[in-house]
């Protein structure tokens, strides 16, 4: 993570996430094992040891530090409709 971190693209655009995101955290961890964890364990850890970032325009959610569970389920392949206009 460490290499992916300081290597391009994600070096090139972090120093426009305070700009870009109203929401944003992260979380130190190492795992045990070599196995990839679950989503469900990864958000759980989010959620006891997780850090806010700094963003010039948070929402509610950040400064609440609600974070929303991880989609469990692709929307490939779901019949998405557009927004009605009213």
């Amino acid at each position: 993570m460490k290499t992916f971190r300081g290597s391009e693209p994600h070096a090139k655009v972090m120093p426009r996430l305070a700009e870009w995101c109203d929401e944003a955290a992260y979380a130190h961890w190492a795992p045990n094992g070599d196995s990839v964890p679950l989503w469900q364990e990864a958000y759980e850890h989010l959620i006891a040891e997780g850090r806010l970032s700094r963003v010039a325009h948070p929402s509610p959610s950040h400064d609440s530090r609600h974070f929303v569970k991880p989609r469990l389920r692709p929307l490939i392949g779901i019949d998405l409709k557009p927004a009605r206009k009213t």
